[in-house]
């Protein structure tokens, strides 16, 4: 009798795999394939913001680029203090810009006390690209170790620009 009950729960579990074993496996297969879909739709959501980000940067990048590019090809005009011997000072003016700068002055903005000899050198007409002019300084022995320079001069297109910056002795 137990063969006979053996041999029938045997019948019985491949009645079973042979009706329903196809049903689980397709429904095990579909929980799969979802599961993968949403990890899938996941990952393409990630990309996407990755893909967006890397856009905004290069974006970024090529803006910066061309505002510097801009201006390269516009004129700057600098000024230092440099030293020629025992009392004995010049104002070193130049075009640290890439495009030529017209009618250029310089003065000091505040009580500093050091005088421009030269003023008849300006304004300079033309100030090319890295090239430079220099202006005599008379100091006092109360003129102040650092003063403000001031650089004005005009662009190509005609439009005044300035430049303010500190100069030291």
């Amino acid at each position: 009798m137990e063969v006979v009950n053996e041999v029938t729960s045997n019948i019985n579990i491949v009645d079973f795999v042979q009706k329903w074993g196809a049903l689980i496996l397709s429904f095990a297969s579909m929980v799969l394939a979802l599961v993968s879909l949403a990890k899938s739709s996941k990952a393409q959501k990630l990309q996407n913001r990755v893909n967006e980000l890397e856009l905004k940067i290069k974006q970024s990048e090529v803006e910066k680029l061309e505002k510097e590019k801009e201006e390269a090809k516009n004129a700057c005009v600098e000024a230092r203090i440099i030293k020629m011997g025992n009392d004995r000072y010049r104002l070193k003016v130049w075009n640290s810009g890439g495009n030529t700068a017209y009618n250029v002055t310089a003065k000091f903005e505040d009580n500093s006390e050091i005088i421009i000899i030269d003023q008849g050198k300006m304004p300079y007409e033309e100030l090319e690209p890295n090239k430079s002019f220099e202006l005599t300084l008379v100091l006092y022995y109360s003129s102040h170790l650092k003063a403000k320079a001031l650089t004005q001069w005009t662009d190509m297109n005609g439009e005044a620009k300035s430049k303010s910056q500190i100069v030291s002795i």
